[in-house]
């Protein structure tokens, strides 16, 4: 083993520790009850995937993650009569929840905070007014669920994924939606985003009452309150910038509540009502790690850098003492060592 690949071994041995002393305290994971029925997988911390993992209980999900600190965790919409099959066609498919993602990055008024650094490393982060936008749509998305669909707030699950976006999971009660495939949730795409009018509801007892013009006259409502606003205007306060190419794909993976984002140390947080998503906000608060750091960095920044509302600028191989939760940030995304 060469002398560097001692030192990354060393570093993420220190990286590993900070995330197990949290795995190994957390016993919430809001895992669903079918657990068994579903595909684990898992983003390591060097940056390759383990799937096709199943668990059959909670305790066995945690010893997992205790043992291996993976970057990310994540478990299948879908279910399965076998999740830990290695082929996609051999699993069984059962039936799928419904899913949707709202992204920052797919969202006009949002754009990311790019860093050069020195030598030759880029550091992105979302600033808090990004996701504040992307929280506005999150609220959009759920007045459409509970009021044109008619989803109760039992019947949804949604959270803050730890970085830029919000994901929903919808397992209605009536199981004519989780039997759904992927050309009708598309439809379902196409009416939130009021695409492709007139084209809503080909199967499906819910599905088959939904009315293009419902959505459409709020639109026009909104016009006729605020005479100053266009018809685009009325239309992108209506719609909600969901990314259309999730809902529609039956294998997609939803994040596991209170596991920390790879990209931030984030929390991936529950919001269990209309009135939390209302009160949410993007901080060190999200982090489980309060206790002041020493890092070294392992590049410089031209600039100063700005990460939430903590500023600091790097220098290289300079050793600096910062807050528990910027120094996972920055180890997290390779710009500097945990000493």
């Amino acid at each position: 083993m060469s002398r560097r690949e001692r030192s990354e071994k060393s570093e993420y041995s220190r990286l590993q520790k900070l995330l197990r002393e949290y795995y190994i305290s957390l016993n919430e994971f809001l895992l669903p009850e079918d657990l068994i029925l579903r595909e684990f997988a898992f983003q390591t911390l060097n940056g390759s995937f383990v799937r096709h993992l199943s668990f059959q209980n909670v305790a066995e999900f945690k010893e997992f993650l205790v043992r291996e600190t993976p970057r990310n965790s994540y478990y299948s919409v879908a279910l399965y009569s076998d999740p830990a099959a290695q082929k996609i066609e051999d699993k069984g498919y059962i039936f799928a929840e419904l899913f949707f993602d709202i992204d920052v990055d797919h969202i006009p008024e949002c754009s990311t905070l790019e860093y050069h650094l020195v030598p030759e490393a880029t550091l992105t982060v979302v600033s808090r007014e990004c996701v504040e936008v992307g929280k506005q749509e999150q609220l959009k998305l759920l007045d459409i669920l509970t009021h044109f669909f008619g989803f109760s707030m039992s019947e949804i699950r949604m959270y803050f994924t730890g970085h830029r976006g919000f994901h929903t999971i919808v397992r209605p009660r009536d199981e004519d939606w989780l039997r759904l495939n992927s050309r009708h949730r598309r439809e379902i795409v196409d009416f939130i985003k009021l695409k492709n009018a007139g084209r809503i509801g080909a199967k499906g007892r819910r599905a088959r009452s939904l009315k293009f013009t419902a959505l459409y006259a709020r639109v026009l409502e909104l016009m006729e309150t605020d005479p100053t606003l266009s018809f685009e205007e009325a239309l992108r306060n209506t719609k909600v910038e969901i990314d259309e190419l999730v809902t529609p794909d039956l294998t997609k993976l939803a994040r596991v509540i209170n596991t920390l984002n790879g990209k931030t140390g984030f929390k991936v947080t529950l919001l269990r009502s209309e009135s939390e998503l209302v009160g949410f906000g993007v901080g060190p608060h999200l982090s489980p790690f309060k206790k002041d750091t020493e890092i070294r960095p392992r590049y410089s920044s031209k600039e100063e850098l700005k990460i939430l509302d903590y500023s600091l600028k790097l220098v290289s191989g300079k050793r600096v003492i910062v807050p528990g939760w910027v120094a996972i940030y920055l180890a997290l995304n390779d710009v500097a060592e945990i000493i």
